[in-house]
């Protein structure tokens, strides 16, 4: 099993725990007990969620006495995660650094990123180089605050307490400015949605 497998673990935990324990420290933890599951796991499709429990255990002890609030999440879901989904999950990050975590996926992931999105992203002054096309991948401990499906109607396999739909045009074969656009509308509906999830916006 690759470490691959193991990306929504690590995700849930930092989400989970890196206001309390260091980054590095979590990623410490959870290598370690991918090591030690795999050196004793007989079942190995289950060893994402005896990796995840390991290590949320040994994280919950050195995270003791400290008050534990993980952060809200959004997740961004369209058909490739190739254009809506990947500018509404670097423009949240832009606009509220840390303050929520987020995450993008597609339904059927391919084609790359769309490299007009990637350009009006960098007009914006928006970093681009950790943006990477996302699967669905079976969530292990919790589901995300909202999610949001742009321009698609089947709801994702990843369950989240809100759904709400942004009907925004893909930006596959549309223009710079066109999607310059598009970009200037997800920004709106991020702005507008932030408040209700407790987040200060920027002005």
């Amino acid at each position: 099993m690759s470490n691959r497998d193991f990306e929504i673990v690590r995700e849930d935990l930092h989400r989970r725990y890196d206001h309390l324990v260091a980054a590095e420290r979590i990623d410490e933890v959870v290598n370690e007990t991918i090591v030690e599951q795999n050196a004793t796991a007989k079942l190995t499709a289950f060893l994402p969620i005896f990796v995840e429990r390991s290590a949320a255990e040994k994280l919950e002890m050195l995270a003791e006495g400290q008050e534990f609030s993980p952060r809200k999440e959004i997740l961004f879901a369209c058909e490739r995660n190739a254009g809506r989904s990947q500018l509404a999950s670097a423009i949240t990050r832009h606009l509220v650094g840390d303050a929520v975590f987020v995450r993008s996926v597609g339904l059927n992931s391919r084609g790359g990123i769309n490299p007009t999105v990637l350009k009006v992203l960098e007009e914006r002054g928006i970093k681009t180089n950790d943006l990477y096309q996302k699967e669905i991948t079976p969530r292990v401990a919790h589901r995300a605050d909202v999610v949001v499906l742009l321009g698609i109607d089947e709801i994702p396999g990843v369950p989240g307490d809100r759904y709400i739909r942004w009907d925004i045009s893909d930006p596959e074969g549309a223009s710079i400015e066109d999607v310059r656009i598009i970009a200037d509308q997800i920004e709106d509906r991020i702005r507008a949605l932030l408040p209700k999830l407790a987040v200060a916006v920027p002005a």
